[in-house]
C-alpha cells in the first residue's frame, strides 16, 4: 500500500513539474535593433554601384531575418536575405531616385515581405530596423546657355553681360558659373547669374573670355582660379561657352613729317609716313582734318593717303591722323568733326601738313 502511495505521488510530481515548464515559454518579440553604415550616393551613369560597410545591431532578436530595400515610398524593391547578398546588389540599375535599406527580424507568421508589396503593410510578428539611405543622382547635366556672344571696348567703362539664360533641364547637385580665357585658365567663379552679371568685364583689359555653365557633384576637383578648366576631376558637365571680346584698339604714334606745300597748281603729296607696327584694331584708315577736327577725307590705305593732292585743298593747315577702330563705329565721315567720334576706337597723334 504504502509503495503504491509513493509511486502515486512520484506521478503527480512530474505532471506538476511538466505544467511549471510549459507555463514558463515565452513568445520571441522580435527586435531589428539599429543598422550602421552610409548613407550612399551614387551617379546613375552605367556603372555598377555597391554598398558596404552596413553593419547589424548584435542585439537583434527575431527567428528570421533579411535585409529590405525599398524605395521612399515604402514599395519594396528587393530583399537580399544576407549581407553579402546586400553588398551585391546594383543600385545604379535603379535609376534615379532614393532607396532605403531596412533590416528585419521576424517570426514565422510575418506576412506581406514580397516585391511589389509595401514594407507599410507588414503584418505578423516582425521588426524593422531604422534604414540607410542610398541616394541615386542623375550625371550631372549643364545643358546649353543661351544670350550673347559680348563684345565690348576696354576704355575703363563698367562692361558687364545681362541676357544669360541656363538650361532649365540642368541637373546636377551643385552649381556655378566659370570664366576662363580663351586657353582655358580659370579667370573667375561666379556661383550665380546675379553675381555673373556684377563681374567687370572692362578690368580684365583687351582679350577673349568663355563664360561656361558647370553643374557638379561634391567630388569635384580644380574649380580654382589659376587653374584650368581642362584639368577640372570628378563628377560634373559644362555647357556651351558663351564668347566676351574685349577690344582695346591702339593707334599708336604715326610717324613722319610734318609736311609744307606751296599753294601754286602743282600737286602735293605726302611720303615717307609710317604707322605703329603695334598698332591694335580690327580695321584701319587715315583721317584728314583741318586743323578744328573737321573732317577733309578718309584715305583707307597708305596708298591712297599718298595720293591725296593737298595743293588742291588751298591755303591753311590739314592734320593727318591714323584710325584704328572695331565695327560700330560713329562719325567717320567727310564733313563730321573727328571730335565727334563714337565707339570703339583709338586715334594716334597728327602729322601737319601746312599750305602757304
Amino acid at each position: 500500500m504504502i509503495k503504491k502511495m509513493f509511486l502515486v505521488v512520484l506521478a503527480l510530481g512530474l505532471m506538476t513539474s511538466c505544467s511549471d515548464d510549459d507555463d514558463s515559454v515565452q513568445a520571441i518579440v522580435p527586435n531589428a535593433g539599429t543598422i550602421t553604415g552610409g548613407p550612399f550616393t551614387f551617379i546613375v551613369d552605367g556603372m555598377p554601384d555597391f554598398v558596404s560597410g552596413i553593419a547589424t545591431d548584435p542585439n537583434a532578436v527575431g527567428t528570421n531575418r533579411t535585409f529590405v530595400i525599398t524605395d521612399d515610398q515604402g514599395n519594396i524593391l528587393g530583399l537580399p536575405p544576407t549581407n553579402e547578398a546586400l553588398q551585391g546588389v546594383d543600385f545604379d540599375g535603379a535609376g534615379v531616385g532614393t532607396c532605403l535599406i531596412w533590416y528585419l527580424r521576424y517570426e514565422d507568421d510575418l506576412t506581406g515581405a514580397e516585391m511589389g508589396m509595401n514594407a507599410n503593410d507588414l503584418a505578423g510578428t516582425f521588426d524593422l530596423s531604422n534604414s540607410i539611405t542610398v541616394n541615386r543622382l542623375g550625371a550631372p547635366d549643364a545643358g546649353m546657355i543661351t544670350g550673347g556672344p559680348f563684345t565690348f571696348c576696354v576704355d575703363g567703362t563698367v562692361d558687364n553681360v545681362s541676357g544669360i539664360m541656363t538650361d532649365p533641364n540642368a541637373v546636377g547637385t551643385n552649381r556655378t558659373f566659370v570664366i576662363t580665357d580663351d586657353m582655358g585658365n580659370i579667370l573667375g567663379l561666379p556661383p550665380t547669374m546675379e553675381a555673373l552679371e556684377g563681374v567687370d568685364f572692362d578690368g580684365a583689359g583687351a582679350g577673349v573670355c568663355l563664360i561656361w555653365y558647370l553643374r557638379y557633384e561634391d567630388d569635384l576637383t580644380g574649380a580654382e582660379m589659376g587653374m584650368n578648366a581642362n584639368d577640372l576631376g570628378g563628377t560634373f558637365d559644362l555647357s556651351n561657352s558663351i564668347t566676351v571680346t574685349r577690344n582695346q584698339p591702339d593707334a599708336g604714334t604715326l610717324s613722319g613729317g610734318p609736311f609744307t606745300f606751296t599753294v601754286d597748281g602743282t600737286v602735293d603729296n605726302v611720303s615717307g609716313i609710317t604707322t605703329d607696327p603695334n598698332a591694335v584694331g580690327t580695321n584701319s584708315t587715315f583721317v584728314i582734318t583741318d586743323d578744328m577736327g573737321n573732317i577733309l577725307g578718309l584715305p583707307p590705305t597708305m596708298t591712297a593717303l599718298e595720293g591725296v593732292d593737298f595743293d588742291g585743298a588751298g591755303v591753311g593747315t590739314c592734320l593727318i591722323w591714323y584710325l584704328r577702330y572695331e565695327d560700330g563705329l560713329t562719325g567717320a565721315e567727310m564733313g563730321m568733326n573727328a571730335s565727334n567720334l563714337g565707339g570703339c576706337f583709338s586715334l594716334s597723334n597728327s602729322i601737319t601738313v601746312t599750305r602757304n
